[in-house]
């Protein structure tokens, strides 16, 4: 079947089954409606209108992105690009085509850390970029449990069956994925910062779960953005992560984009318990050099 129809029909579905998330969806394109009228207005004016998040995916971008688009008058939009352009997590002008003249917006992204994508998003208006990012050795956990939820179409170059090869093997394959790819992400976004002085702000994820006002707070201010107190921590307490990922990502299929969530549990130092010890010293072997230089201990 074809991909979209099959999504279509999954969607359809879930409205079928919680119509109130659909209603939800409508108020909220109403809500963006108004704002975006309003805003030549005083509405809303924000120092720079475009909230950019290049997430690492697995570390923490969804909930950095549930915080920012409950902050009032930011809201996300549709993004249009081909699927080459969109699955290989690249951007291009298309992805800015319904930024509207007046209004905020938020972009969450997985963007790769390349020349030619911060060209795309400089032309665009785009001024800031907050990168997020996790322990490695975390994110090879959170992996491995992704994909025993959803695995990956065996026709995906890196598809191994983990339900099938076992748990011990699979998080080898995954800690291999982790070098192969994410270390290579998040060493190339502090690359690429070094090159635009003030442009960029890192997030960790274990600082935003030890201290989430504070990190919101440093989210806000390097965006210029300034909110009460009570606002702030009504946004914090509206995005605590509630219940399971399988749920979550039903609803995400009919919510709107800015408050829909794929939380599964969301903590810190999981690979202590996970790993073996074999597979502790493989990640020493592999990692040691990336963990040490992103804040992380290396036992």
């Amino acid at each position: 079947m074809n991909p979209k129809i099959k999504w279509m029909i999954q969607v359809g579905k879930q409205v079928v089954a919680q119509p109130h998330w659909a209603v939800y969806r409508l108020g909220y394109n109403t809500r963006r409606t108004v704002s975006d009228v309003l805003y030549p207005f005083g509405y809303c004016h924000y120092p720079h209108r475009i909230i950019f998040l290049a997430g690492m995916a697995l570390g923490a971008t969804t909930w950095i992105k549930n915080l920012l688009a409950r902050v009032p008058g930011i809201y996300t939009r549709s993004t249009p690009m081909p699927d080459e352009i969109r699955d290989n997590q690249d951007i291009c002008d298309s992805a800015f085509s319904r930024i509207p003249k007046y209004g905020n917006t938020l972009f969450k992204t997985h963007l790769n850390p390349t020349q030619g994508n911060i060209d795309c998003i400089l032309r665009n208006g785009v001024e800031k970029v907050i990168v997020s990012y996790r322990d490695l050795r975390d994110v090879a956990i959170s992996r491995y449990y992704r994909l025993i939820d959803f695995p990956k179409d065996q026709s995906d170059p890196n598809y191994l069956d983990y339900i099938a090869v076992g748990k011990e093997k699979a998080i080898d394959h995954s800690i291999d994925m982790i070098k192969q790819y994410y270390e290579p992400w998040i060493l190339g976004w502090y690359d690429m910062a070094a090159n635009y002085p003030g442009r960029f702000l890192f997030v960790r994820f274990e600082d935003l779960k030890a201290d989430t006002q504070g990190q919101f707070k440093a989210m806000l201010d390097f965006y210029g953005i300034q909110l009460r107190e009570e606002t702030i921590g009504r946004i914090i307490e509206a995005c605590k992560g509630k219940n399971g990922i399988k749920k979550n990502m039903k609803k995400a299929h009919v919510l709107p984009f800015a408050v829909s969530t794929n939380f599964r549990k969301g903590g810190t130092g999981y690979w202590k318990e996970e790993l073996t010890e074999r597979q502790i010293e493989k990640c020493k072997s592999l990692l040691s050099n990336s963990l040490i230089k992103l804040g992380y201990e290396v036992p």
